[in-house]
C-alpha cells in the first residue's frame, strides 16, 4: 500500500478544488442551520448549494420530503381546477351548454380539497 496516499489524494484535491469560508453572523448562521436541519444536510454543503445553484443560475434541488409532497399536492389540485376551467372554455367556444350541476359540484370538491390542503400549512 502507498504511504503517501493520503497525502497524494489531498495534494490532487487541493489542485481541482478551493476551500472558502466566510463569517457569517450568528443569527444568519442559526438559519443557515435550521434550514439545513430541516432537509438533513449538513449546513456547510447546504450553503455550497445556494452558492452553486446561485452561480449556475439554476434552483437548489435540496427539497425535503414534506415540501416536495406539499407541492405535488398543491400542483394535483391546482390541475383539477384549470382542467374544469379548459373544458368550460371548450364547451363555450364549441357553443355547447354546460351543466351547470356538474360545474358547481366539482368546484366544489376542489374547494374542499383545497381547504383541506390550507389547513395543513
Amino acid at each position: 500500500m502507498n504511504t503517501n496516499y493520503q497525502s497524494d489524494y489531498k495534494k490532487a484535491y487541493n489542485q481541482k478544488n478551493k476551500i472558502v469560508t466566510i463569517p457569517l453572523s450568528n443569527a444568519f448562521y442559526n438559519e443557515l442551520k435550521k434550514r439545513a436541519f430541516v432537509l438533513d444536510i449538513k449546513p456547510n454543503s447546504y450553503a455550497k448549494s445556494i452558492v452553486t445553484a446561485y452561480l449556475n443560475d439554476t434552483v437548489p434541488k435540496t427539497l425535503s420530503q414534506d415540501r416536495k409532497e406539499f407541492i405535488q399536492q398543491y400542483t394535483h389540485i391546482s390541475r383539477g381546477i384549470a382542467n374544469n376551467i379548459n373544458q368550460i372554455a371548450l364547451k363555450s367556444n364549441l357553443n355547447e351548454t354546460v351543466d351547470v350541476n356538474i360545474l358547481i359540484n366539482s368546484l366544489q370538491h376542489y374547494e374542499e380539497e383545497f381547504k383541506k390542503f390550507i389547513s395543513k400549512v
